[in-house]
């Protein structure tokens, strides 16, 4: 299924990108002030990112007859994660800091999904 291989790609960058971002937050508070040189605009960009998800998501659940949630959790992580750039440039860490653990759980789980034998069973094969 190579809709299935464009979301895994798609996924894995989300991730990195994801991923990225509590480290170069670990380094600002450790003191190296650099690291908001690359927090900033990595979180400026990663929501851009869920756009491709979305795309990736649509092309795998209506052209590779995959199942529709991956589509509908893109579409929440892209809201998700424009709601956390905001509230990372108004520094609002009470918000900031939860919404953002959940949306790189939410991006790492959905990564690993992809590779599991679950993400290649088509909605077909779930219905039955």
């Amino acid at each position: 299924m190579k809709s299935l291989w464009a979301l895994r790609i798609v996924l894995l960058l989300h991730c990195i990108l994801i991923c990225a971002q509590p480290i170069l937050a670990g380094y600002f508070l450790a003191g190296e002030a650099d690291a908001m040189n690359l927090h900033g605009p990595i979180g400026s960009t990663v929501w851009m990112f869920g756009f491709f998800q979305i795309v990736a998501a649509c092309i795998y659940w209506l052209g590779g007859g995959g199942r529709p949630w991956p589509l509908l959790a893109s579409l929440v992580l892209v809201v998700a994660e424009f709601v956390q750039l905001t509230f990372g440039y108004l520094q609002n860490f009470a918000v900031h800091i939860p919404l953002g653990t959940a949306i790189v759980a939410v991006v790492i789980w959905m990564t690993v999904w992809s590779f599991r034998p679950a993400a290649r069973r088509g909605r077909q094969e779930v219905k039955q």
